[in-house]
């Protein structure tokens, strides 16, 4: 991740409310890919929604999506949950209940993926009940 400005300090970020499938699903390759896919060469804006120390949770979006600009789930994060290759971290997001609208249209871009079968989503519902 390129930080275009501000001071130079060593940051450690990650997706906010979300995690990627992990190393032993047959869809982390396709996930981390298209992570790289949606981020790599654009530019972006990242929405700093809870700092611990000096780990950033982003929310990352396209400045050039104008969804993103009215809808507080329009973004990277809830796209990768869309397409079926990311889940809400509702263990390790200890801040999502602060934010109940994009909690709101996150949990609509897990139905949606799961009513497209997509990714992870392929053959059915694979979300542990929490």
């Amino acid at each position: 991740m390129n930080i275009a400005s501000g001071p130079c300090h060593e940051l450690t970020t990650i997706c906010s409310f979300i995690k990627l499938v992990g190393p032993e699903s047959e869809y982390h390759d396709e996930a981390v890919e298209r992570f790289r896919q949606l981020c790599e060469g654009r530019k972006l804006i990242a929405n700093v929604d809870h700092k611990e120390g000096q780990l950033m949770h982003l929310r990352l979006f396209d400045p050039s999506d104008a969804a993103a600009q009215n809808d507080p789930a329009a973004s990277i994060n809830a796209d990768l949950l869309r397409e079926g290759l990311a889940t809400i971290d509702r263990k390790g997001c200890k801040y999502l209940t602060a934010y109940p609208s994009v909690a709101k249209g996150l949990q609509q871009a897990v139905a949606t993926a799961k009513r497209d079968r997509a990714g992870m989503f392929e053959f059915g519902d694979v979300e542990e009940d929490d």
